[in-house]
């Protein structure tokens, strides 16, 4: 099931589904997220909203995989400038990172980037990390969906130890993220 949450983003459990008032006009973040993950919402102010969702039996201090959603209210900030920043946050808390290209294609009409950036080992943590972060700019806001992995560090010209079929299940969420708006027929909902 494909879900729609209004720009405000108030998320919330409402049968096993990430849930805002769907009946509010205007622009929509769409995902499907991950079968049963549990919503948290770290911040909601006028400046940006961030949620995460973790895997049961995860939170924040004890996470392996985590979706975290942020929607930037009238933000200035292109989805390319946001997929650039997160490369460079990745270099500077990662003892090594390796940024794979930044790839800018519309969806449902909005212009957006995806990025996806390993981290070797994180400089506080130890720990290696893979992200694959998704922006989109929307008229109301800029809407950015991050899937991270953690798990031990990955030696130089090593591979991530992921856990079978993770990339697999990752492709299906990343193609699940989406945006649209109800006011405006150039990016219709579903």
């Amino acid at each position: 099931m494909r879900l729609a949450l209004a720009a405000a983003l108030t998320l919330g459990l409402a049968s096993n589904a990430l849930a805002a008032d769907a009946s509010a006009p205007g622009e929509r973040l769409l995902l499907v997220p991950p079968t049963d993950w549990q919503p948290v919402q770290l911040s909601h102010s006028e400046k940006m909203v961030v949620t995460r969702l973790y895997p049961p039996g995860q939170d924040e201090k004890n996470w392996t995989e985590i979706v975290t959603v942020q929607i930037y209210p009238k933000s200035s900030q292109s989805a390319r400038q946001f997929a650039e920043s997160i490369i460079q946050y990745t270099r500077d808390a990662c003892v090594a990172a390796g940024p794979g290209p930044v790839t800018e294609k519309p969806i449902n009409g909005y212009p957006s980037a995806s990025v996806p950036v390993a981290c070797s080992a994180g400089r506080n943590s130890g720990m290696g990390g893979f992200v694959l972060a998704t922006a989109i700019q929307g008229k109301d806001a800029l809407y950015v969906v991050q899937r991270q992995w953690r798990g031990p560090a990955i030696p130089q010209g090593g591979e991530p130890a992921f856990p079978p079929g993770m990339l697999q299940r990752w492709s299906i969420f990343a193609h699940s993220v989406g945006l649209c708006d109800t006011r405006d027929s150039r990016h219709p909902c579903p």
